[in-house]
């Protein structure tokens, strides 16, 4: 089956042009998964940015200081994409 939502999305941690996440993988499907990462910004160039992993914890660079992005992280698998998790954080 698709994978469950990452659960207990939160901010580990930011800087003028990164925002470090993390957060608790739910049930996989029974097959393996990895995560998909995305942050749009009101004012950040095209494409936003996207990043995919199999950990539970990473930092998105290159972002523009004390600006808000909405991020969202995925779970995937051979079945498909779970519903996104959500979170609001800007940078310093």
């Amino acid at each position: 089956d698709r994978p469950e939502p990452p659960r207990a999305l939160r901010l580990s941690g930011a800087s003028g042009t990164s925002l470090s996440l993390a957060w608790s993988p739910g049930f996989d499907g029974g097959l393996p998964q990895h995560f998909l990462l995305r942050a749009e910004g009101p004012d950040a160039p095209p494409p936003h940015a996207a990043l995919v992993t199999s950990g539970f914890a990473l930092t998105l660079g290159g972002l523009r200081p004390a600006t808000p992005y909405d991020v969202t992280v995925r779970a995937r698998n051979a079945r498909g994409d779970s519903a996104p998790a959500r979170l609001r954080a800007t940078t310093s």
